[in-house]
């Protein structure tokens, strides 16, 4: 009974080692389209396949569709890319599944007709994003109020002073004092004349 018992399982490990090795060939010869074809068809609608055009090639990857933007990570990076999806017929059902297609140069979504779709590039503008987000400011928030409480101040104390000593009697006397140093400087420059 031993023997065959170690039969069965000798008999079960080739079986299983080959399937595996065979299951490793076609996800290798189809450059991991398999793997993201199996995650996308286990998730039940919930994610699609993004078919990515690269300048050298195509690859598989699978994305995720939420608050209208496709996100999905690109080869070789750690962060995700999101692009917002624009209008139109963009998704498409092969095999049993939604794909889209993207172009990985110019972050664009591809319809069904084979056409670039132009839209935001996150990617693109997200240093002036952060840039705009972060920049200092010129004076806070605090500094400004004190700034304008003060300016209120010193106009408050200068109106206060000029009607409380009286400045209409000052200012008559000086322009009696203008008047006078006018008459003086035209008559001396008629004499010197």
């Amino acid at each position: 009974m031993d023997e065959v018992m170690r039969e069965m399982i000798f008999i079960i490990s080739s079986y299983v080692g080959i399937i595996v090795i065979g299951f490793a060939l076609i996800n290798f010869l189809s450059g991991g389209f398999l793997i993201k074809f199996i995650k996308v068809r286990a998730s039940r609608g919930k994610l699609v396949l993004v078919k990515v055009r690269s300048i050298t090639d195509h690859y598989y990857r699978t994305g995720l569709i939420s608050e209208k933007s496709l996100r999905y990570t690109a080869r070789g990076q750690s962060d995700r890319k999101i692009i917002p999806l624009p209008a139109g017929n963009i998704l498409y059902r092969s095999m049993a599944v939604w794909c889209i297609d993207v172009d990985e140069e110019s972050n664009d979504i591809i319809n069904t007709s084979g056409e670039s779709v132009q839209t935001y590039d996150a990617e693109k503008y997200e240093q002036l994003i952060i840039r705009a987000l972060y920049k200092p400011a010129l004076m806070d928030k605090n500094e400004k109020i004190m700034l304008i409480l003060l300016i209120a101040c010193v106009l408050g104390v200068v109106i206060v002073f000029f009607f409380v000593k009286g400045i209409d009697g000052h200012i008559a006397e000086i322009q009696e004092q203008l008047k006078l140093l006018k008459d003086i400087s035209s008559g001396s420059i008629a004499v010197v004349g």
